[in-house]
């Protein structure tokens, strides 16, 4: 049921895309799937006209006796016959070939069409969902490209409809011609089809059972052509390690592999053998019969033609009902990620009479673990007002950032932004009023004006306001030293596209907050990446741009929250000191132990 649910599934969407190329390619492959026992009959009236017509020749009866053959349609209805059995043979290529073009402009619509609803509904999804391994597993099943899930599932779907279609026509002939014969057929076919059908339930199994070890596989891969973790491998001597993980992970899914492709071929070999049988006892029958007379030669040809047609069917219909239940089992995947929770902060709120932001006893812990990371956190923001976060790693600080932004709903408390929910804020208007530049920042392949202009579309094509971003964050070299400037290549997907260091990277992702218009920009470990001296001008050019906008920072250096207005200090996921640098450092506590040791490691390390 789940099959045949994942079908009707996929014909809907299909149809919801691309009707009429649906509509078509349908007509064509269904239609043409009755061809082939209509050839059948024509070939048999064929073959007896024409033996009648000659057998009447030879016995120099009149020519007008002689036009009684094959039913008393005389040569005359031989030639109709033959122009009839010509003209479905070609009607039947030139269908097939009709549906091919319309399944591939349905191809194409789908790619473009469902693509974007995909994209849409994965923007959709809680940010939270992403963590979870089960979500993991849905996305390495569906292989990333739905659509082709759904477009594959529709062509074996609708290739397992013609081939049915046409073993039934072609079956309804052969009843005809013998009964005996064709209950025969039936009696040896079924069996066939039985086991090609469980040769595609080990095939979807094999799926099933290592989409870890796959998944697995492909996170060591892509370590093993990352040119950052290659550095790292080589440093550490840990190439041997981690290609011992692949081929143990490889060796796993190749073990799975083996020992269903083991059952698979041996009831391929039950298969093959049910055809041989097959083919001898059609020939013996089809001869029997007609050595006793009961089948004319027509009956005879057109049998054996029937016959050979229909071992071809039942082998292409084993192979399509493998294909076919391969592809609605990765359609249950999608259909699984369509069901998936979707982000509730999709709000209707456009407006707020103010803008401050207020945490009020918040708690938070990742979905599926035990452990607080927040624990009754209360604080409030003015706007305009420069708030620095410090802390320990793991203390809770970049969490902080995600609940404001809307990225994971609290476990306890509020978080609101001018007195509503994040999450009931519309999203417009919390880009408008929130511009982050996460620690873990992305490195787009694409110009260097798209990735500063990231920070506000609105800005993309005005060059001025772009190189000034890049010249806030100390990246207008990354234009300056190019021939193409801004329209240079970032990253290896273009052919004259260059990769910058990481350090480069955090001045463009820097470079996407300096541009943006939003009224509070938040800063997650904005100079981790950087030197101490290009860190030292980055604090000033924040110092400057940040004047007249509110500020939130996270970050592990303490010198850099000496430019805010206030200093929240986590520790264990609480709150533990509030306050700015010099009423932190007149007082004992968690501030100034941490800042008075990474002075000393600093001095150390600048000597």
């Amino acid at each position: 049921m789940k099959v045949l649910r994942n079908c009707v599934f996929c014909f809907r969407t299909m149809f919801r895309y691309a009707p009429w190329n649906a509509f078509a390619a349908t007509f064509c492959f269904l239609v043409s799937a009755t061809f082939g026992g209509m050839q059948v009959l024509l070939l048999r009236n064929i073959v007896d006209g024409a033996l009648a017509y000659v057998q009447r020749a030879a016995e120099f009866l009149p020519e007008g006796a002689a036009a009684e053959g094959a039913g008393g349609g005389g040569i005359g209805m031989v030639a109709v016959w033959g122009i009839l059995l010509v003209a479905l043979m070609s009607q039947g290529t030139s269908l097939q070939r009709i549906g091919a073009y319309q399944m591939d402009l349905m191809s194409m619509r789908l790619m473009k069409r469902m693509t974007i609803d995909s994209v849409k509904r994965l923007m959709e999804l809680e940010y939270a969902a992403f963590e979870e391994q089960n979500v993991q597993e849905v996305f390495q099943k569906m292989s990333g490209e739905p659509e082709n899930g759904v477009y594959n599932c529709c062509v074996s779907t609708m290739f397992v409809l013609q081939k049915t279609i046409s073993l039934i026509v072609s079956m309804g002939v052969i009843f005809a011609i013998s009964p005996w014969m064709g209950l025969g057929i039936a009696l040896i076919g079924i069996p066939m089809l039985v086991l090609g059908y469980y040769a595609a339930g080990r095939n979807a199994a094999l799926t099933e059972e290592a989409a870890d070890a796959r998944r697995r596989m492909g996170d060591l891969k892509n370590l093993l052509v990352n040119k950052h973790a290659v550095y790292e491998m080589k440093l550490f001597g840990a190439e041997r390690f981690l290609t011992g993980k692949w081929n143990h992970y490889s060796s796993l899914y190749a073990r799975m592999a083996m020992r269903e492709n083991k059952r698979v071929m041996l009831m391929d070999l039950g298969s093959r053998v049910l055809n041989v049988v097959y083919l001898i006892f059609v020939i013996s029958m089809a001869g029997a019969g007609f050595l006793a007379g009961s089948f004319s030669l027509g009956q005879f040809a057109g049998a054996l033609n029937a016959v050979a047609g229909i071992g071809t069917l039942l082998n292409e219909c084993s192979l399509h009902v493998v294909w076919l239940l391969q592809n609605a089992m990765r359609i249950d995947y999608y259909i699984e990620f369509m069901k998936m929770k979707t982000r509730t902060d999709l709000g209707h709120v456009a407006s707020l009479s103010h803008y401050d932001i207020a945490f009020e006893n918040v708690s938070f812990r990742y979905p599926g673990t035990q452990r607080d990371i927040l624990k009754n956190v209360t604080f409030y923001v003015k706007e305009g007002e420069r708030i620095a976060f410090v802390g320990e790693n793991g203390a809770g600080k970049s969490t902080v950032v995600k609940l404001l932004c809307g990225l994971y709903e609290p476990t306890g408390g509020n978080v609101t932004l001018g007195g509503v929910p994040v999450r009931e804020l519309e999203p417009d208007l919390r880009f408008r009023l929130l511009g982050v530049v996460f620690q873990n920042f992305q490195s787009y392949q694409l110009t260097l004006r798209e990735n500063v202009a990231l920070g506000n579309l609105n800005a993309l094509f005005e060059d001025r306001r772009l190189m000034e971003a890049l010249r806030m964050a100390d990246g207008a070299e990354l234009a300056l030293s190019q021939e193409r400037g801004l329209d240079r290549n970032l990253g290896k997907l273009e052919e004259d596209g260059q990769d910058l260091s990481r350090g480069q990277w955090q001045r463009v992702a820097m470079a996407r907050a300096f541009v943006s218009d939003a009224r509070y920009v938040i800063l997650d470990e904005p100079t981790a990446s950087l030197d101490p001296l290009a860190e030292s001008r980055m604090y000033e050019n924040f110092a400057q741009i940040f004047r007249e906008r509110g500020t939130i920072m996270i970050s592990h250096r303490l010198a850099s929250a000496r430019m805010a207005d206030r200093i929240l200090v986590l520790d264990g996921g609480r709150i533990v000191q509030e306050g700015n640098h010099e009423e932190l450092m007149g007082a004992e506590g968690l501030y100034r132990t941490m800042f008075l040791t990474q002075s000393v490691l600093y001095r150390e390390e600048r000597a």
